[in-house]
């Protein structure tokens, strides 16, 4: 498993694979690049020290600090399929600017998140960008119901990795299937009971796994009920008030939590493409030894 690293973040959001990642590590964050008003006050209370490095189209990587690993969900609206899917022709394509980064700041890992449908549009010249700058990659695609969440949310993510050997990498995450960690809660007696129906299973697991309550799903007044972002906060995996504890509109709230990365599901598909190339690495080994 990686080690101990100083972590740079790009389009970081309110911060979901980051938090992965430094679990995952025992990492710091050393700067992060984002402009969204909204993420940046997010951002700015739980990592007041941290600098924010701006527009990334606008920073000279030259001036920046190394870091070991390079996180970043670059943008999906140039691939999703529920977008015009323009690819390069979007001007939302900003992947150009993180290869500027990797070929730099030459980070030990560049941990990469995007929509599933970016392996059908953009994907290919990705990886032939990684591979020109002297980069293998591993990536696969995960769900975050494959963590216990009560939701599909499938993903794609990447790891490159400095190595000569060429590209390997996997489509999708084959028979491999993450485990989902157990917890427990006491319910309150404030929390209202709610018939949750044939969803009632994947409900009651999500609580478990993150050892709180359902939140309920809905505010305000009968005839003008709209969805609470507590409750979205919780179905994305992260701690109470993350994003909505910071007096954003329920608007820019519901965008964030819309736009971010489920941290469980980031940390067990990083832990998954770790394996894959450890035991890529030690492969390779043996080959060179046998020779």
């Amino acid at each position: 498993m990686l080690m101990k690293n100083k972590i740079g973040s790009l389009f970081t959001g309110y911060g979901g694979l980051d938090m992965a990642i430094e679990e995952l590590t025992g990492g710091t964050l050393a700067w992060y690049s984002e402009i969204e008003p909204a993420a940046c006050k997010i951002l700015e209370s739980i990592y007041p020290d941290v600098p924010n490095l701006g527009d990334i189209k606008k920073i000279d990587w030259n001036e920046v600090e190394a870091v070991d690993i390079i996180t970043g969900g670059y943008p999906c609206q140039p691939f999703s399929t529920a977008g015009k899917r323009e690819g390069e022709n979007d001007d939302r394509h900003l992947w150009p600017f993180v290869r500027d980064a990797i070929d730099v700041l030459r980070p030990k890992r560049a941990i990469l998140e995007n929509v599933r449908g970016h392996l059908s549009l953009g994907f290919k010249e990705v990886l032939m960008d990684i591979a020109d700058l002297g980069y293998d990659a591993e990536w696969g695609t995960f769900r975050a119901s494959d963590v216990g969440a009560p939701h599909r949310r499938e993903r794609l993510f990447i790891i490159a990795y400095p190595d000569s050997q060429g590209i390997q990498g996997h489509e999708d995450s084959g028979s491999e299937t993450p485990s989902t960690r157990q917890g427990h809660f006491e319910q309150g007696v404030s929390t209202p009971v709610i018939d949750w129906g044939k969803y009632a299973p994947a409900i009651r697991r999500w609580e478990s796994v993150l050892n709180r309550p359902t939140p309920t799903p809905t505010v305000g007044p009968l005839e003008k009920r709209r969805l609470n972002p507590q409750f979205v906060e919780w179905m994305m995996g992260l701690p109470d008030g993350w994003v909505t504890g910071h007096e954003l509109s329920t608007a820019k709230e519901l965008k964030m939590l819309g736009n971010g990365v489920v941290p469980q599901q980031a940390r067990e598909a990083v832990k998954q493409l770790i394996t894959r190339i450890d035991r890529n690495v030690s492969q390779q080994l043996l080959k060179e030894q046998s020779k």
